[in-house]
Formats: structure tokens, sequence, C-alpha cells
């Protein structure tokens, strides 16, 4: 039969299931399981614990009780598994008898280690991650929300996984924030952000500012921070996130897996469990941490007499927070649901700045009949920031504060001028606005025929609508605009379609020997990637007018692309015994932006995992795990119809053509790793080590056709090494106290390893300084008159001349006589400490530390507020009647040739205090589980890298190589939070 009868009958089935017409459940025959599981120690009822039937697919979670419910099942002898994050599996042989009701209770103990927790690595189905060769962590978003409350997916994701690196980079709330994986692998024509998928559908994570189009006036809308749509995402809906970290774990994703993937999966509904509501509220704010290098301007007068206001007094303010939502879950034999609605709003510390969020999510799934099941997935965000114009845009906010000078005259009011000659009342009179409408919805239908037969077909969308406006009001002052007024109207409309088909096969016995078994899956996917924007700009208004049609002049600008992408892969997983398991794979992908002599690209992978006996395990090791991966992934070249470069000989932007561009940035990766159970697994140790290499890296190249510029070429090669470690640890565990600690920690170096047919070696010149003074010349090669790098260098490199001397008595510093690495832009070492601490039956606490090491940066902010005269480092050396000395003119001297600084910092990240209302108590008001939290987050950082937050960044651009300058980026606010989670 066809497929596309295949696919009618479904719909057909689930139109005839959703109408109540479907086969009523054989129930006559069967019998069911049901029990209670709870904790060893504590005697406290687990929630969301997975119980299931093994190899078949009867499963079910545990209520707030603790009591779960197997219905259906074939009568005979069954093992019952328990999964529950956090603590041991459990498996338990049963009898099920017709038509009766079995009652098995489990007892579990805590565990650092989770190898039989069942995942979903990749598109092949679920497994478990003792069988898969890669890392594949995974975070439990559900469980970790009860007691912490959560921002937004990145949030969920922040220091949390080793290797993987979330943070916020821009103190706007709403902001783009910095998501990338495994460090940097490209030089900047390809994405760095993963791919992120939700219930198996591709969406929109843009974080990139696209309003920088014609007409528009300055630094695009709002300073380069744009607007992350992965802060449209409801933490609230999510139930757990599952990370593949390169091509090793995500081949099967083809020419989209290479910078990693994300896979969110929203929370689904109970079988046979009554409607189960809960409601979530939280009160409290932001405010900027009064750290602005601007105390001692009050104490300097100007020419006048008037002195300098402190941006600390006057600019950083309490910004609200209020979020509210509501879930209802539960289901009867065939038919479960989850259904959730949200409000959440949020007000910058430095102002206008804020964020409305409104989010509705229905999660269905029916049980058809016996061998059909559909899954409906049904989500829309409406999401409304009032953007900060921040980073180092001429109206930024922050710059405009932190090089304020004192008022000129006696008649003047105090406007805080600050950066040329705009005022900055009138940059916070900028209205910038960006409004988006969001639908995100799949259909999931598994059909199994047979035991070990199952087909399973996805279809799903992503959309969203994206309408951002900017007004520069009329009668106000703006550099390179008068006071004539502008305003911007721009749309962005992204739509995603997902299709995705997966046939699997469970095998036992293969060959005759009943210890070979396996899976073998074959799948096919496609998607469509449509975007489109424009914008309309009007300037010179002849009054207070602010409609585009009372312009005296008018700009338009659009742009659009399109992406096909389609591919198809084979995969067998086989079991040897039940220790050893391998994996091999092979995906096909073809993508409409490879160029017309690419073709197809082919991505293999494969995987080995061994669990060693526990009768050869030494003393004090309950687990022990040595795995290996390799996988080929890419990513597709730029998605733009004609991207813009940048020709260094007339110093234009010009247009490169789509058929210039070549194929994937393809990257091969091995992996390995062991992981280890120690002290009957109350310790847990993974530790993974990868080398993964860009084989053809994207790198604009000298065209041999004199009118044709610059063109894309696949011809630079990258390695990208690293070592991720992870230890959970169960260190108390006593009926009046519980002390968990999980330790992350990540190293990454990247080097350039092959510059391309074209490049010019020693074309420029850089030095290395030796231990005794003198200079080594080290190689560099060249094209297109950039520098690329020399026999070491890397993608994040930052360089430049130093301090080379200091005289005494001229009072004057020297630069160094070569430029010289000073380090790399991103961090080398990442870090974090996770603790949480379980007091008597009621109190929990928890708190999070944070480290980054072995970055710096040209800290351009400190540069100039020295060089201004105005930051409290060069004020602090004047004398009593604000004049300058002899330290005063060093400082200055100093900054004028030296800016790089150091970005090493510890930062508090996370705090919450959380109450648990007795049971009684909360049974007495009508209610289940009660819990009372009080939060902090982004509380503290420290740092020497004299600068406001050493992850600031005035742009969000997914550049590969780091972003080495750094205006006067605003930070991340702290955020102070009360929340009351309850069930009833």
């Amino acid at each position: 039969m066809s497929n596309r009868y295949c696919i009618r009958g479904a719909i057909a089935a689930l139109l005839l299931a959703l109408g109540g017409a479907g086969p009523p459940h054989l129930t006559a025959q069967t019998g069911a399981v049901t029990g209670v599981i709870a904790d060893i120690t504590t005697g406290q009822p687990l929630e969301g614990a997975t119980v299931s039937l093994v190899r078949t697919p009867v499963s079910a979670p545990t209520d707030a009780e603790g009591r779960y419910l197997l219905d259906g099942v074939t009568p005979g002898v069954h093992t019952v598994r328990v999964v529950v994050p956090g603590y041991g599996t459990r498996l338990k042989e049963v009898e099920v008898t017709p038509g009766g009701t079995l009652e098995v209770d489990f007892r579990l103990s805590v565990s650092a280690v989770a190898l039989d927790q069942v995942v979903a690595p990749g598109l092949a189905g679920r497994t478990e991650r003792r069988k898969i060769g890669a890392s594949v962590p995974t975070i439990d978003a559900d469980r970790l929300a009860a007691f912490t409350p959560l921002d937004g997916l990145s949030q969920v994701l922040e220091g949390r996984i080793p290797g993987v690196r979330s943070i916020g980079i821009n103190g706007g709330i709403g902001a783009g924030r910095e998501l990338r994986i495994r460090g940097t692998d490209s030089w900047g024509y390809t994405r760095q952000r993963p791919l992120v998928l939700i219930d198996g559908v591709r969406i929109d994570a843009n974080k990139t500012e696209w309003g920088g189009m014609k007409g528009v006036t300055c630094c695009d809308f709002s300073g380069g921070a744009g607007e992350d749509r992965l802060s449209d995402l409801n933490p609230e809906e999510i139930d757990r996130v599952e990370i593949l970290k390169g091509p090793a774990a995500a081949a099967l994703f083809g020419a989209e897996g290479s910078a990693g993937v994300i896979r969110v999966f929203t929370k689904r509904g109970r079988h046979n469990t009554p409607p189960t509501f809960t409601l979530n509220s939280g009160i409290g704010f932001n405010r900027l941490r009064a750290n602005l290098p601007t105390r001692l301007r009050p104490n300097v007068p100007g020419v006048t007499g008037l002195a300098a206001l402190d941006a600390n007094e006057y600019l950083i303010e309490n910004g609200s927070v209020n979020n509210f939502d509501l879930t209802m879950s539960g289901g009867s034999e065939d038919l479960t649901y989850f259904i959730a609605g949200g409000l959440a709003y949020e007000a910058g510390s430095v102002k206008p700045n804020d964020q409305t969020r409104g989010n509705l999510r229905v999660n269905l799934n029916l049980t058809a009949s016996e061998k059909l099941s559909v899954g409906v997935a049904l989500g829309h965000a409406r999401n409304r920031i009032w953007s900060l114009q921040s980073g180092g845009n001429t109206y930024s906010i922050l710059s405009n504060a932190l090089m304020a000078r004192p008022p000129e005259d006696n008649t003047q009011t105090y406007a805080l001028r600050g950066i040329g000659d705009v005022n900055l009342d009138d940059v916070k009179a900028i209205r910038t606005i960006s409004d988006a409408d969001r639908w995100t919805g799949s259909v999931h239908w598994e059909y199994r025929p047979s035991p070990g037969l199952a087909y399973q077909l996805t279809v799903g969308a992503d959309q969203v609508w994206e309408r951002k406006t900017r007004n520069l009001p009329w009668g106000r002052y703006y550099t390179f605009l008068g006071k004539g007024g502008e305003r911007n109207v721009g749309n962005r409309e992204s739509r995603k379609y997902t299709l995705d088909l997966l046939s699997t096969y469970d095998y036992r016995n293969l060959l005759g020997a009943n210890f070979l078994s396996g899976s073998l899956s074959v799948g096919a996917q496609a998607y469509w990637d449509d975007m489109s924007t424009a914008m309309l700009t009007g300037r010179d208004f002849p009054d207070s007018s602010s409609s585009i049609a009372d312009a005296g002049r008018t700009f338009t600008d659009d742009s659009n692309y399109d992406e096909r992408s389609r591919g198809a892969f084979v995969l067998n997983r086989l079991d040897i015994g039940e220790n050893l398991f391998l994996t091999a794979a092979v995906r096909v992908d073809d993508h409409s932006a490879f160029g017309d002599s690419i073709g197809t690209q082919v991505y293999p992978s494969a995987g080995f995992a061994y669990d060693v006996p526990e009768p050869v395990l030494p003393p004090g090791v309950s687990s022990l795990r040595f795995r290996g991966a390799y996988g080929v992934a890419g990513k597709p070249p730029p998605r733009e119809t004609d991207m813009e470069g940048f020709d260094f000989d007339s110093r234009e932007v010009v247009a490169i053509p789509a058929s210039q561009l070549r194929g994937p940035e393809n990257k091969r990766e091995v992996e390995t790793g062991l992981d280890v159970g120690l002290l009957n697994d109350r310790i847990g140790v993974e530790v993974t080590y990868y080398d993964a290499r860009v084989l053809n890296g994207l790198y604009p190249q000298d065209a041999t056709d004199p009118v044709d510029h610059t063109r894309l070429e696949n011809s630079i090669g990258i390695m990208n090494r690293g070592l991720e470690a992870a230890v959970t640890a169960r260190l108390i565990d006593s009926p009046g106290f519980r002390w968990n600690m999980n330790l992350a920690y990540a190293w990454n170096r990247n080097r350039i390893t092959d510059f391309g047919p074209q490049a010019q070696d020693d074309s420029l010149a850089l030095y290395r300084q030796r231990d005794d003074g003198t200079w080594e010349r080290v190689s560099w090669a060249y094209t297109r008159k950039l520098s690329i790098g020399h026999r070491d260098v890397s993608l994040d490199d930052v360089y430049g001349r130093g301090i080379g001397a200091y005289d005494s008595v001229t009072n004057r510093h020297s630069s160094t006589v070569h430029p010289f690495v000073r380090g790399m832009a991103h961090p080398t070492h990442i870090g974090s400490v996770y603790n949480s601490l379980r007091i008597g039956e009621s109190l929990r606490l928890a708190f999070q530390l944070r480290g980054e090491m072995g970055a710096v940066f040209h800290n351009l902010g400190r540069y100039m507020g020295v060089r201004y005269r105005i930051y409290d480092e060069y004020l602090m050396h004047l004398d009593e009647e604000g004049r300058s000395t002899f330290k005063a003119d060093s400082v200055f001297d100093y900054h004028r040739l030296q800016a790089v600084d150091k970005r090493d910092h510890i930062r508090l990240q996370e705090v919450s205090l959380s109450y648990t209302v007795p049971r009684g108590v909360a049974g007495r008001l009508g209610l289940q589980r009660t819990t009372i939290t009080l939060s902090g987050y982004n509380l503290h950082w420290w740092d020497d890298c004299n600068c406001l937050d050493p992850n600031a960044r005035n742009n969000t651009r997914d550049t590969g190589h780091g972003v080495t300058g750094v205006w006067m980026a605003l930070p991340q606010p702290r955020r102070f939070l009360l929340s009351v989670r309850t069930q009833f």
C-alpha cells in the first residue's frame, strides 16, 4: 500500500476516534497492575515515576500520591520496571490474571547513576541510555521547576550540562541570549546556535536583530540586542529537555546536526487519572547590580560648578515581575490530556523595557485501538517586547548614561547629555516594540500491527508572525537624523514545516542466537523553511505626526529566503548479551542551499557501549560503562538567497549570488567516555572526551573573475577538542536531612588546521614573546586582506599590541614592538556546582555557582570612560580640587594603549529556599502538594575584568569567531521572586 493511502487511513482513524466512534477498548480478558512508588528512606511518595511492562508498550506515570495503574495488561507473567530520575531502577516479576488487579508496591533508593533512563537519542525512537555510545544528557525540567522558578528554556539549560553554554549577554528583557554547544566551530557564515525542536518539530530559534534594513537610521532597532524567539516558550509547559551535543550523537539530523540539537518535550496527561490542576504564581522584581563606574561623579564639578550625576542613583530602578500559570492534566483509559495557560509580565531595571507574554497549550493523546495511537500537541504564544535601546548603540540608554557630562551652563536643565549631542531623555523617548504571534503544533501517529513492529508519522509546523515598530519622536534631536523624526515598521514571517516517517522493528534471537537482539529503524524526514522580512521607514515629519503617510521621505526594503531539505536514514542497534551494545547508521541528505555541484551528502555514524559485568567490578565500584561514538553531520551554507559580503578593495558591501554558495560545513566527531557508579551508585561520574573536525569550513576566497570580488569557498579546516565531566553525588541520605550535589566541568579548545589553497604564508607578521623578552615571528596566512591565523591560531583569538614599557620620568607608556595573541574570546574552562539540601520533610535549600575561565576581550567601555576622564578609575586619582595628578595622568596614558581585560569570573547564579506545606494542612484547604519558594537569580559575581559584567556583549549576532570588542553592554539584572505552586 502506498504511503498516501496509509496517511489517509491514519487520518480517518484519528477523526473516527475523536468522534467517539472508535472501537471499544478490549478489557474483558485483560488484567491490571497497580501500586505505590515511594522513597525507601523517607517513605515519601514519588510523583512522575515511569512504570512500564518490559517489552510491551504498556506504561504509566505515578500521580502526586505515588500511585500508578497499568491497565489492559495481557494475562501472564510480566516484568514491571520502575524508573525515577535520581533513583535506582527496579524490576519485579509479576503474574497477571484475566480480570484481576494486582497490587505491587516499590520502595526506591536514591541513585546518582541513570543508565536505565529511557531517552530519545536522535530520530530513531526511544532506548535506554546505557545502550547509547554518545553522551545524551537529559534535564527533568518539570522536577526542576517544582523548587526553582524558571524564566525560560535558556535558564533551564544554564550551568546544568557540561559543554552547553547558555548565558545572558544583554540585559534587556526578552533580548537575545548566547546558546552554543562545545565551543566554536565556524568562522561565522553558519549558525552556532543548535537546532531546537519541540515535540519533534523544528522551531524558529532566531535571536539576532533583523531590523537593520534600508532606511533605518542607526543601529538596527535596538543596538543589536534583538529579541530571542526562545523567550516565547513557557517553561511550565516543558516536561524534559534532551541534548545531542554534536555529530557523534546527532548524525541522524544530517545537514543540520553539526552544532548540536536540543529536543524539548512538553508535558502529557496520565491514563486513568482524574483532572489535576496545578497553579503557579509569582511576584518579584528585577534590579541591576549597582556597579556602574560613576559613583565619584558628584564629587567632581564641571566648568559651571555643576557636577554630573551618579548613574547608579538615577538609572537603576526596580522592574516588576509577575507570572500566573494554570495547568490541567489527567485522562481516561483511552484519552489523556494536558491543558495549560499562562500570563507573564517582566519589566527591566533600566527603562523603558518590558515583556508581556501569554501562552496556551493543548496536548491530547488518544488510544484509538490496541494498535493505533494518536497524539496532538498545539501551542500558542503571544509575546510583546518593548525592546531596550542597548549595546554599542548611539541611542543606547546605558552608553549615554555612562558617558554623560556635566551641564555646560547654569540655565540648562540636567538632561544627561551623553554620546555626541544626544540627551538621555530623548533616548528614553524612543518607542521600540516587537509584537509576535506564534503557533507550534504537531500530530503524531503510531501504529503497531504486531509486537516489536511500529510505524510512526509526525507532521508539524511552527509559524511566527512578528511585527516591529520604532518611533523616534519629531522635535527631539537624534544623531544622523536631526529633529525631523523617524518611524520604522517591519514585518517578519517565519514558517517551518516538518514531516517525519519512522518504522522500527525490534527483534530477538537473531540468527537463532538467544543472546542477540536489537532494533532496526528506517526513517525519512523533510522540512520546509520559509522566511520573509519587509521594512517601511518614514522620515522628516512636518510636525508631531508619526504617520508614515505624512513623512517627507520614505524607504522600503524586503528580503526572503526559503529552504527545502529531505533525508533518509537506516539505523541498527544490536544487543550482544546483557552488556555489549552496538549501533550503526547512515543518513543521506539533500538540501536546497547546497551548490549545484554538491549533490547529496552522506552522513555515517556508529557507536558502542559496554557495561562491565557486576561480578568483575572492583570494590566500591557499583557500575562501570565504557562507550564511544563516531558521527558526521553538517550545517547548511547561509540561508539568504543573496547574502551580503564585504569587498575589501572598494570598502563596500556587495551581494554574493546564491549560485556561488557551496556545500555544507561538515563536521566529523569522535567521542569516547566512561560512566562510573561508586558506593552503591551514590556517586555517579561521567567523563567524555571529543575530537571534532570541520572538514570544509566556509570562508571568502579570491574569485578568478575580477567582477566577483568575494565568494564563499569550503576551504578551511577547524579542529575542536574538549573534555567534559559531570559528577552527581548523593552525599547524605537520611530521614531528616538529604544533601545532593552536581558538578559540571567542560574544557574546550579550537584551532584552524587548514587555511585553504589560496592562503599565503607569512603575509602578515605576528609575533610571540619569549621568556627572555625577545620576540619570535610566527607564520600567518592571508586571503582578501584579512588575516586568518598562524600555525596554532584559534577561531577565538584576541590579538594586538600590549604595554611594552613605562617611563617614570615622562609618565608615559609605550606599546610592544609587535602584535601578539592576547587570549581567546570564549572561555576555555566552564564549570558549575549545584547543591540541593532538604531539611526535614518541608524545607529545601538549593543554590548554583557557575564559573568561566580563559577568555579575554577588548574592554572598549573602560577604554573610552578613562580616555574621556569620566570613569571612577580616573576620577579617584584627582586631587581635592578636582585637578589631575601624576597618578591620574598615568592612568589616562595607560588606557591610550591598553584595552584588553580578562573575562574570568565566578557567579552565584541561583538560590532558592522552598517550604512544602504539610499534607495535612494542605488537605484541609482542599489542596494537594503546595510549595512556597523564595528565589534569586544572577545574584552576584566575582571578577577582575574592570567591567560591568564579564558575560555582557553589545549584540547577539550568531558569529562563529568571538566578539572581541565590548562597548558598554548592559548586564543581566538580578531577579528576586516569591512564588507559590499548588495542586488541587
